[in-house]
This record gives structure tokens, sequence and C-alpha cells, in this order.
């Protein structure tokens, strides 16, 4: 949907200047200090894939808001191209675009939210989400059709004839949310817009933007200093530092496999368990901690050696059809199955559970309330990859990496589904 290649955005009457010593190596402050010319983003490139939400994330002063801002060239870039998959005419270039063609790109498939709401205070809340329909010159009946149908989206509909100074600030922020959303533009550019409200009011508006992104498929990218936020937003991930991207990766490698010390200290105290996932640190089942003890009716039984008197009994394509504790077969469950029961007290020993490995740890936890025996991961075609006991699950989170205490993770492998 969108590809930069090569950004560069130098703040200064003589930015040229600024090019060769960048080049050279030096840092954003050794040239401010020689030339006066300020390094806002230097050789950024990245791909915003249709449909997902790309989280471009760094401290106070690391470049991600002048990152955004070249996109849709509120802010010209120095050097670099920026392309935009446009739904008539293919790629085109943003950074070679006249300014009437610029504007019809801005007016009509790309919106931007701001983290300071800019709603008009003299307009209703109706009329300030159907202001950016008004500039396309949208009729009246239609343009309030649509504004109401956004403000029910993001939970206003009774609000619409209030104006902005009624609103609290999430219910403001939600209005700005519903105007970009109003104007149908496939790519909704949103500068740290969560920052200002309250951690609740916040973790709200990231649970609705990421349900309404789900509904509506809007190609998402998203500005924050916040890496909780990130985290849980975010498909994709660029950490920025000094104008310049040093990591880029889902939120999983990113927290599992930090580049940089400072990206491993950006994520020292992230919550992993809604992050990384089942698969990742799962034992994998053809380790040497897993032996055949029999064979019977067509199954092959497996057992841990920490765990001998469990056996797993898998088919001849490694999909579990059976288990047994002590000779007893026990029952056999989805998580998701195990989680929506109604059953509570204590954890049943006579319940296996299973779950596929893009599972993350939060509900493997959840898992743990239900049975005391370890759970199973699956690939992609049923088959039985790996297992989390205990000691696995307190090592993913508390180092945040696979199995053992390799200082790479060693997740699992995934196979084509049959």
């Amino acid at each position: 949907m969108i590809r930069a290649d090569g950004i560069t955005k130098i703040f200064g009457p003589a930015p040229e200047t600024a090019l060769p010593l960048l080049e050279a190596g030096k840092g954003k402050s050794e040239i401010q200090a020689e030339t006066g010319q300020v390094v806002g983003v230097h050789d950024v490139s990245f791909t915003l894939e249709p449909g997902e939400v790309f989280v471009i994330m760094g401290l106070s002063g690391s470049g991600k808001s002048t990152l955004i801002r070249c996109i849709n060239r509120l802010f010209e870039p120095t050097a670099g191209h920026i392309f935009f998959q446009h739904p008539d005419e293919g790629e085109i270039e943003i950074t070679g675009l006249s300014h009437e063609r610029l504007r019809l790109l801005r007016k009509y498939h790309m919106s931007m939210v701001f983290q300071h709401f800019a709603l008009f205070p003299h307009r209703s809340v109706l009329d300030n989400v159907a202001y950016g329909l008004e500039v396309q010159g949208k009729a009246g009946d239609e343009r309030h059709r649509r504004a109401q149908e956004m403000l029910e989206m993001v939970g206003l509909g009774d609000w619409g004839q209030a104006y902005p100074s009624e609103l609290s600030g999430g219910m403001q922020q939600r209005v700005g949310l519903a105007r970009a959303l109003a104007t149908d533009a496939r790519v909704l550019l949103m500068d740290e817009p969560f920052s200002a409200l309250d951690p609740l009011i916040k973790v709200n508006m990231q649970q609705e933007l990421k349900k309404i992104q789900r509904q509506l498929g809007r190609t998402i990218l998203f500005i924050t200093h916040d890496l909780d936020e990130a985290m849980r937003i975010g498909d994709h991930i660029a950490i920025m530092e000094e104008g310049r991207v040093v990591q880029l990766g889902t939120p999983e490698e990113i927290l599992v496999n930090p580049s940089t010390e400072y990206v491993a200290r950006f994520v020292e105290h992230a919550d992993p368990t809604g992050v990384i996932t089942a698969g990742t640190i799962a034992l994998p089942f053809d380790s040497q901690a897993f032996t055949t003890v029999s064979e019977a009716d067509g199954l092959r039984f497996v057992a841990a050696d920490d765990l001998p008197a469990l056996h797993y009994g898998l088919d001849d394509q490694g999909r579990l059809r059976e288990a047994r504790m002590n000779e007893q077969r026990l029952e056999i469950r989805s998580l998701d199955e195990a989680l929506e029961s109604e059953e509570r007290g204590a954890r049943r020993e006579d319940l296996l559970v299973h779950c596929p490995r893009e599972t993350v740890l939060r509900q493997v936890l959840r898992g743990r309330t239900r049975t005391a025996l370890p759970t199973l991961v699956t690939d992609a075609g049923g088959r039985v990859a790996g297992l989390i006991d205990e000691l696995q699950l307190i090592r993913g989170i508390l180092e945040k990496r696979g199995p053992g205490n390799d200082s790479e993770p060693q997740p699992v492998a995934e196979e084509a589904s049959s």
C-alpha cells in the first residue's frame, strides 16, 4: 500500500551540507554542531502492506513524527522516494506528485489523525465527523448519513448534536477517529492519537481501533512512544533512534530478539504474555526429551522424559488421537474449549489441552487454571509440534525467549498443512 525507500529529512537552510556527513556516519549532534542543520530522519525504508497496522515508535526526538509527515508530504523529504498503491492508477510516487495531485491524494485516499483532536469547537459532533466529506463535495444528506454511521461505529451514536466542549477527552478522540474513517480513505496516518488519554481510556481506544480495523480493513500507520501500545496493536513495528530505524519486525520478533542494546532496554519491561506465542517457547516434539514408549492400534505413543507416565498417542501424520496417564485415558480438548467451559475449582489431572502455535502465552496461562497437565502445541496441519510445561512457560515469560538457556529462541517448526 505504501513503500518508503531511503527517506531522509534534514531541517535547515542548507540541508545538502549535512548529507555527506550522514554518509560518513556522523550522528545528529555532530552534524548540528558542524553545519547548523538538524537531522530528522535518515535513510528509512519500509513497506506498509494493505490492511495492516504498522507502528513506528521511539523516544521523543527519534524522528517518528517527522517520518509520518514525510509520508503525506506535510514535510518535504530531503532525499528518498515514497510510493502509494493507487486504487485506479497502480503504484504512484508520492514524492513526485504535483501539489494539486497531492491535495487530491490527501483528500480521498489518506486521512490523518492527530494527537490533539483538532475538532472545530463551533461545529456539532456530527458536522465535525462530516467535515472531510464536505471538503470532498458530498451532499448534505449523504455526508450526515455517513457521519452518523461512523459515530455509531465508535460508540457515539447519540452524541451527534453535542459540541466538542461537552465531550470528554476520550470521546473527542473517538470523534477524530470517526472523522478520519468517514472519508473512506484506505490509509490512516495516526500521530500519537491516544497519548493524551488516561490509561484506561487509552486501552479502550486501542481495542476500539483494532475492532474497527478488522471491520473496515483500513491500512494504518501509527506513531507512538508507548511500547505496550505498539505491542498491543501493531502487526509490524519499526523502532527508531536518532532518525534511523534500528529494528523492524513483528512484536514477537522484537521482544524475543532485540537487535541492539537500545532496543533491548526498550523492551526490557514489556509484558510478554500478550505477544510471545506458544510455538516460540514450546519444547519441540522431535527433540531428545521425548521417547517412543509403545505402538498399538495404529498409534505411536510418545512420552516426555520428565513425565514418563503421560503417553501421547499420535497417528502416522503426527496428530494427537489419544492420551493416557498411568494407562488411564484422558479427556482431550482444545484450549478454547477448555476456557469456555463453566468448570471452576481445582485443576484437573485428567484433562489434556492443545492449542495452535500462534496462541499467545496469556491464553496458555489461562489454560493452566483448567488442567495440571502440559499443553500441547499444534502446527497448521493439526500435527503435534511441541509441548509447554510449567518450566517452559516460566522461561518463556521471564527470559522472553525459546526453550532452554540458549542465546537465541528455538521455536517449533511450522509445517505446511496437508
